[in-house]
């Protein structure tokens, strides 16, 4: 079998859509149809139902899903143990890592590591969760840190710990004179939010949506000190991850009531991948800081 034949194939399945998939895959969708339509020839079955508004596997076509992630995933594996062969590239660990979390949470980790493993280097990448998952399967990254959910097939997820978002108001705000603030408070306000790339912006929007209400947008922006700026000028109100916090005396940081909305920040690496003793090391160490970095905010 044609290995770009399965992978085609897993993403249409995954997305039900031959035009989605092309997108994903940066092809055609002439060309990624011919591709599985190739692979079904080769098999003698049909693997996709078009007669359905979203494309859905066959029977035949669920099977395949479950041996072609398998042989990928070995196929990954066997290139990551050539990479490694006669230890040139063992002492070299490459993380993608969201730019929400880069600037606050890089220190720890970097100052913990080299302090563990000071001839290992490291190549940072700060991407955003689609970005880093790409390079993980093409095997270009060892491992990401993100915010979750990750959606995505083929990866393995660890929590490295949670974070409350906070409410960031203008001091004359009318909110902030209030000593409880609940979600319902927040319906007619002017949000300003990162841009759509941002999962953050993203995870807003879906806290909002979750309790019957659409923020309104007036702003998006690709940094979260210039949400913070705009916050401060007056112009509308956001939440904030707590790790971004900045103590400004123009600006005032409140909670959430019932509930309090948090995004967990995590590792992800690719499934059944095996990793160099660099990156295990390095994952070691992502859990110790993990841990001390969540024991820092509770006491915050």
């Amino acid at each position: 079998m044609d290995i770009t034949q399965l992978r085609y194939y897993l993403v249409v399945a995954e997305l039900g859509s031959f035009s989605k998939a092309a997108a994903r895959c940066h092809v055609s969708q002439p060309a990624l149809s011919v591709q599985v339509q190739k692979l079904e020839a080769r098999v003698g079955k049909l693997l996709l139902n078009r007669n359905h508004r979203r494309i859905v596997p066959t029977e035949e076509g669920q099977l395949l899903i479950k041996r072609a992630k398998e042989i990928l995933a070995q196929i990954e594996s066997a290139k990551s143990e050539i990479r490694n062969l006669g230890g040139g590239h063992a002492s070299k660990v490459s993380f993608g890592i969201l730019p929400t979390i880069a600037p606050y949470f890089l220190t720890p980790i970097l100052n913990s590591f080299v302090a563990r493993c000071p001839n290992t280097r490291l190549c940072i990448h700060e991407n955003t969760t689609d970005q880093s998952l790409q390079l993980i399967e093409s095997g270009k990254l060892d491992l990401g840190i993100v915010s979750l959910p990750v959606r995505e097939y083929g990866f393995e997820t660890e929590t490295l710990f949670s974070e409350e978002m906070l409410l960031a108001l203008h001091p004359r705000h009318p909110l902030s004179k209030k000593r409880v603030i609940f979600t319902d408070d927040l319906r007619s306000e002017k949000f300003i939010l990162l841009k759509e790339d941002h999962c953050f912006g993203n995870q807003v929007i879906s806290f909002c949506n979750s309790h019957d209400f659409n923020p309104r947008i007036v702003f998006r922006c690709g940094q979260l000190a210039t949400v913070q700026s705009l916050v401060e000028a007056g112009i509308g109100i956001s939440l904030i991850p707590q790790m971004a916090i900045e103590m400004r005396p123009t600006l005032i940081y409140r909670q959430l009531e019932n509930p309090r909305p948090e995004r967990s920040i995590a590792v992800v690496t690719r499934s059944k991948r095996q990793l160099k003793a660099a990156t295990q090391e390095f994952l070691k160490q992502l859990r110790l800081v993990g841990k001390d970095f969540s024991a820092s905010r509770l006491k915050q």
